[in-house]
């Protein structure tokens, strides 16, 4: 079981709000739109979010970490980028890496997979009033490896996984609203939030492993998350 502070709501709204972005733009037209990068996404629901760290000394100057996270998601996610709209998304995490404890660069092949299954029953995730409770079915998600490098990330080979848990909100609900822009003199984009938030427990595993480690957080929050992007041609 983890229990860890709550990020500011802005910050939950956004990760899911981000990963909804990779799934359904992954095979749309979402990167052929004229000029680039235009359009808006828009989230409004309830997200319950779990994430653990833990990174290991191997007693050779490199130290390897996992990863793993899981974030569930009720309500209605509006995206323009792809003209698609989802509600009742559930995306999980998990990444395992080495680095150099000297130089901080990466040793061997890190692995990154994440992957979303969206358009969920009404089942699938119970909602309890107030920020108390989200539950989250026995639910497949098929993840794939990202290969990234320093400007793109392709999916590579995919697998299915089986997750499943409960967030019990505990501790006092807060609130708040935030705004933030961007221009690059081609792009200019914007993100604001508001809603509320509240610390968790999580009890539960994705592919079979629990949520743990060092650096571990879980949080339940409530609000509308709203991404907009636009670009001239040069």
């Amino acid at each position: 079981m983890i229990q860890r502070s709550a990020p500011r709501v802005r910050l939950g709204l956004a990760s899911a709000a981000v990963i909804a972005l990779l799934v359904l733009s992954t095979g749309s037209v979402a990167a052929d739109t004229t000029p680039g990068g235009d359009g808006t996404f828009t989230q409004n629901g309830t997200t319950a979010e779990a994430f653990g760290s833990d990174c290991t000394p191997n007693g050779n100057d490199t130290t390897t970490c996992s990863e793993i996270g899981l974030s569930v998601f009720v309500g209605k996610m509006s995206d323009s980028f792809s003209g698609v709209s989802h509600a009742n998304q559930v995306c999980a995490y998990v990444a395992n890496y080495t680095y150099d404890d000297i130089t901080g660069d990466p040793v061997g092949d890190p692995v990154f997979e994440s992957g979303c299954e969206v358009d969920l029953s009404k089942a699938a995730i119970r909602i309890g009033r107030n920020l108390s409770s989200v539950t989250v079915a026995s639910t497949t998600v098929s993840i794939a490896e990202y290969i990234c490098d320093e400007f793109t990330c392709e999916p590579g080979a995919s697998r299915d996984i089986t997750v499943v848990g409960t967030w019990t909100g505990v501790g006092p609900i807060s609130y708040s609203k935030s705004r933030s822009t961007y221009d690059d003199g081609t792009c200019r984009s914007s993100d604001s939030g508001k809603g509320s938030s509240r610390e968790a427990t999580f009890v539960g595993t994705v592919d079979g492993q629990t949520i743990t480690g060092e650096k571990s957080y879980a949080a339940i929050s409530n609000g509308k998350f709203t991404y907009r992007s636009q670009c001239i041609e040069i």
